[in-house]
């Protein structure tokens, strides 16, 4: 028997009126993006100006069940010159009986019915093959880690009672970096703000890249009064870095708590650098940057992380211990076919903290 397939779309002014009815919901498809924490952090996007044209959520349903989700929030990017409207999404996924209906690529596809530009970081390894087959530019670039606690890496191997053991000489490496950090620190008066500076603008939009995804200080705001979980770990932590009183760059990290991470870790605390800019990269570098935020984590943080398109940077950084550990990927599609050499990520400002990376 052919089976039922039928689409819903709730725009911004329907989860804004809370009009979120579904079916039969029995994976928790829908109820995974329709939490207070997300929907709070959706409807505060910078960037939505039309609430009944954009699309919020949107919901594959096969013989009466959710079998497959995305949302969607609109952002912006900067090409040739110019700050163009894009869409962005998160948390896709289908439930597995229903993967052989291809519905994946369905919802992939009708985010292109809305806008002939659409742009993706941290894309989970479900959807990376769909976004390639559809002929998105997938940029992809190191990742940088930091062991901090053995612990969750140890479980892993069912050595997890050894924790206490190998952590005793990362416990003396990882105080000799933040005694580097601490002196790095003199140089500069750094200061934590729950509001982020217009000043941010000018670094983010004229680094000289052609492309970049447009963080400016309203941009970064959202990001940091939210998060798509509302766990009590979870934070985010903006920082203005001065000289003499003049300002002199940024950085923001999150804390994000994970049952699981990477399908092999359970119970693990990750710190992330997911944004950071430099009037003066001889003055303030990025590996500067990366050193000093290092100061600024909890203390019962187990892993901390980033991405860089720098190549250089893993052997700069890793005197402070940090090792390259896989990938992260930001994808554009570009259906107006006007930039062309947007496949080359030389040409991209390319921070860990694209699209929905920091709220997730």
């Amino acid at each position: 028997m052919e089976q039922k397939i039928e689409t819903i779309s709730i725009s911004f002014k329907e989860l804004r009126e809370g009009k979120l009815a579904l079916p039969d919901d029995k994976y928790g498809i829908a109820a995974y993006i329709q939490t207070p924490s997300r929907v709070k952090s959706l409807l505060e996007c910078p960037f939505v100006t039309d609430d009944d044209a954009t699309c919020a959520m949107y919901f594959v349903v096969v013989d009466g069940v959710v079998a497959g989700r995305e949302s969607y929030f609109t952002t912006r990017i900067k090409a040739n010159g110019e700050v163009l409207d894009v869409e962005s999404a998160s948390a896709f996924e289908v439930e597995e009986p229903y993967r052989h209906l291809g519905i994946g690529a369905d919802i992939i596809m009708a985010s292109f019915v809305r806008s002939k530009l659409l742009i993706g970081g941290g894309v989970s390894p479900m959807a990376l093959p769909l976004d390639r087959k559809l002929k998105f530019h997938v940029l992809e670039f190191p990742r940088l880690m930091l062991l901090k606690n053995s612990r969750s890496v140890l479980e892993t191997k069912h050595f997890g009672w050894l924790s206490g053991l190998v952590n005793l000489p990362l416990r003396l490496y990882n105080k000799r970096t933040i005694r580097m950090a601490n002196k790095l620190a003199k140089k500069y008066e750094i200061k934590k703000v729950d509001t982020v500076p217009d000043w941010v603008d000018d670094i983010v939009l004229n680094d000289g890249h052609k492309y970049a995804e447009y963080h400016n200080h309203r941009w970064l705001q959202w990001n940091l009064d939210n998060n798509f979980r509302g766990l009590p770990q979870d934070n985010q932590s903006f920082y203005c870095v001065y000289k003499e009183g003049e300002p002199l760059g940024f950085y923001m990290i999150k804390e994000r708590f994970r049952k699981q991470a990477g399908g092999v870790l359970n119970n693990v605390l990750i710190g992330s650098l997911v944004e950071w800019g430099s009037k003066d990269e001889k003055e303030l570098s990025e590996a500067d940057i990366l050193l000093l935020s290092l100061r600024n984590y909890t203390p019962t943080i187990d892993i901390i992380e980033t991405a860089t398109s720098d190549e250089s940077l893993a052997a700069k950084v890793r005197k402070y211990g940090f090792i390259e550990h896989g990938k992260a990927n930001i994808v554009f599609k570009d259906r107006t076919k006007k930039y062309s050499d947007a496949s080359d990520i030389n040409n991209w400002r390319v921070r860990y903290g694209y699209a929905d990376v920091i709220l997730t």
